[in-house]
């Protein structure tokens, strides 16, 4: 059963993404397509320049593409104006940065319930329970934030999300800052996240080992996809536009 509210579809459809910049028109996304269901995770591979972290800020509603659409869960976000497009994003869809998610000024659960505070709603009790132990931080509700390890810190971030019911949950690069083993298990959680609370996932990520946690992987370069492979896949599958330019 999912732990959101009803949804048109659930589902997170970004069709034709084309950003440009400048009056010269310096194009750093290039006609991207991405579809990402409730209960899976998809990883967005690429190096840095790559066109990662524009293409997260247009699935947020951060940044208006210059062509394309982007749908979350049935609302056309590309279609509204900057307020609702921050509203939407303040109610419906979940960031993770590298840092600086939580306020230092804040203990953990007051981080963990701030969204849910903002708007005027109540916790889920049963969604409570199953986040703070699926995602490890029933014991850290106490600690002051700046007492975080960084790895604590993101689950926190996650946890609220869950919490928060969030239609899409954005990950910038998850592994960032860790060392290996914990990135690992960084990633673990994620994609525990994605099925157990039936949550469309996206992580953006340079690093290749994000790709091993994904149930599709999309790999980017100079703005384009250039590969697109299924969990169940073996190689993969390249794009027309791959051939072009690889």
């Amino acid at each position: 059963m999912s732990a959101r509210g009803p949804m048109s579809d659930g589902a997170m459809i970004a069709d034709g993404i084309t950003k440009e910049f400048g009056t010269a028109r310096r194009q750093v996304l290039r006609d991207v397509s991405l579809r990402v269901f409730p209960g899976r995770c998809t990883t967005v591979l690429g190096p840095a320049g790559s066109g990662k972290s524009v293409l997260l800020r247009c699935l947020a509603g951060l940044e208006r593409p210059t062509r394309g659409s982007v749908r979350i869960a049935g609302t056309e976000l590309t279609r509204l104006g900057e307020a609702a497009r921050t509203e939407f994003r303040r109610e419906r869809v979940g960031v993770v940065y590298p840092r600086q998610n939580l306020l230092p000024a804040l203990d953990v659960s007051d981080n963990l319930l701030l969204p849910l505070d903002t708007a005027g709603r109540r916790p889920d009790p049963e969604l409570m329970e199953r986040a703070l132990d699926s995602l490890q931080v029933r014991e850290l509700l106490a600690r002051c934030t700046p007492s975080l390890t960084r790895a604590e810190e993101l689950r926190v971030a996650v946890a609220r999300a869950v919490l928060h019911q969030a239609d899409l949950l954005l990950v910038d690069e998850p592994t960032a800052a860790l060392d290996v083993v914990t990135g690992r298990h960084h990633l673990r959680l994620l994609r525990r996240c994605s099925e157990e609370f039936d949550l469309p996932v996206v992580l953006f990520s340079a690093d290749p080992a994000a790709a091993a946690y994904a149930d599709r992987v999309v790999a980017l370069r100079d703005g384009r996809v250039v590969e697109e492979r299924e969990r169940s896949e073996g190689r993969g599958r390249r794009t027309g536009r791959a051939e072009h330019i690889a």
